[in-house]
């Protein structure tokens, strides 16, 4: 398996997560079409692929190790997931790397607007400008947040759009900051202040201004965290998980009465994580799956029903296949297994039940170019899963 890649992350110290080995017995493959690959570069991985809430574009990292460039490219796809058009993500548009004396500044940690029409281009991300030193958030043609004197990056909008969170270091460690739309300025406010932690990955429930994120201490790992309340932060914050234990890329079920996520509680290394549930309240955590692939950039994919979570086993002996497990634990099954070396599942839902995972490979199984990730895009029916 890659290290995470994350050379123009300030944060990438906390956010790796080595690979070991284990063994896995599938269940029986589930009757899904064949991988189509839609992206690939020479000489440069394609990972973290983001289905724009329409589903009718797909939004890539592009990292090129030799130069340490760091690009994201926004595809347009046709019904058969051919590309139609794609277009770089820049600050300052197309003359970006004229006005930044012919060097193209690095785009990091893209995110989507919910309604895709707040933004013109709908989608706000990190980067650094002209005579930058530091990572800042940029959206709608212009910096959101040059006033601030360190590092600003892991933007993401309120379903709603009234508000943008983001990770913040203005001083040595990280905190949550936000900027509320509703409000009469737009001036961010602080809403972690523990300067014994570092709190970084926000990511908003799926329909209400609700708030969850990580909260790194060197005393006892990295916990889950949730603000109940944006607007009275102190008061509203609690731990989803307080474990011994380290518990990384939750992501909210599309119901927001869930999270899933990966925690290496049970196996007590660094190097061995589990997949897990828990109810948003705190409550019935279970272990779904053991031993699997830590996706370097978000986490275990849902259904849209939520029943359902899809995620990376770790088997090198079958290429690191992709499987679904129930949210209750009642039945698991094999998805995949024509692509080697997945990750960095991403999962568009259609109102017919169909479903499009995107998601990091080397290639198809077999293939001995496998040097470089690429995307590829699965496309299935829930009822395909039995």
């Amino acid at each position: 398996m890659l290290k995470p890649i994350l050379k123009h992350s300030w944060l990438s110290a906390i956010l790796t997560v080595g690979p070991s080995a284990a063994l896995y017995i599938s269940n029986a493959q589930a009757d899904v079409g064949r991988p189509i690959q839609v992206a690939a570069r020479p000489s440069s991985h394609c990972q973290a692929p983001q289905w724009s809430p329409d589903g009718r574009k797909l939004a890539i990292d592009v990292y090129n190790p030799k130069v340490e460039a760091r690009e994201v490219w926004v595809m347009d796809l046709n019904s058969q997931f051919n590309v139609t058009r794609e277009e770089q993500v820049l600050p300052l548009g197309q003359r970006a790397s004229r006005l930044n004396g012919g060097k193209t500044p690095p785009v990091i940690e893209f995110s989507w607007t919910p309604d895709m029409e707040m933004l013109n281009p709908p989608y706000v991300f990190s980067s650094q400008g002209m005579n930058r030193k530091n990572f800042d958030i940029y959206a709608d043609g212009s910096w959101i947040t040059e006033a601030n004197t360190g590092n600003d990056g892991q933007p993401v909008f309120s379903p709603d759009s009234n508000y943008l969170a983001y990770t913040s270091q203005q001083r040595e460690s990280g905190d949550i900051m936000m900027i509320d739309y509703t409000a009469d300025l737009d001036k961010p406010v602080r809403l972690t202040n523990t300067p014994s932690s570092t709190e970084y990955l926000p990511q908003w429930h799926p329909t209400k201004p609700k708030l969850l994120f990580i909260r790194s201490q060197k005393s006892r790992g990295q916990d889950i965290v949730i603000i109940d309340n944006p607007k009275k932060p102190q008061s509203s914050t609690r731990e989803l998980t307080n474990w011994k234990a380290d518990e990384i890329r939750p992501q909210w079920s599309p119901d927001g009465r869930y999270v899933a996520f990966y925690s290496n509680e049970k196996s007590g290394s660094d190097k061995v994580f589990d997949l897990w549930v828990i109810q948003s309240d705190g409550t019935q955590a279970k272990r779904l799956a053991k031993d699997v692939i830590v996706d370097d950039h978000k986490g275990p994919a849902w259904s849209g029903d939520a029943s359902i979570i899809f995620y990376v086993k770790k088997d090198y002996k079958r290429s690191n296949p992709i499987l679904w497990t129930r949210r209750d634990g009642s039945k698991s099954g094999l998805l995949t297994s024509e692509t080697q070396i997945n990750s960095d599942l991403n999962a568009h839902h259609k109102a017919d039940g169909t479903t499009y995972l995107a998601y990091r490979s080397a290639g198809l199984k077999g293939s001995l170019k496998k040097t470089w990730q690429r995307i590829f895009v699965l496309k299935f029916q829930m009822s395909d899963l039995k």
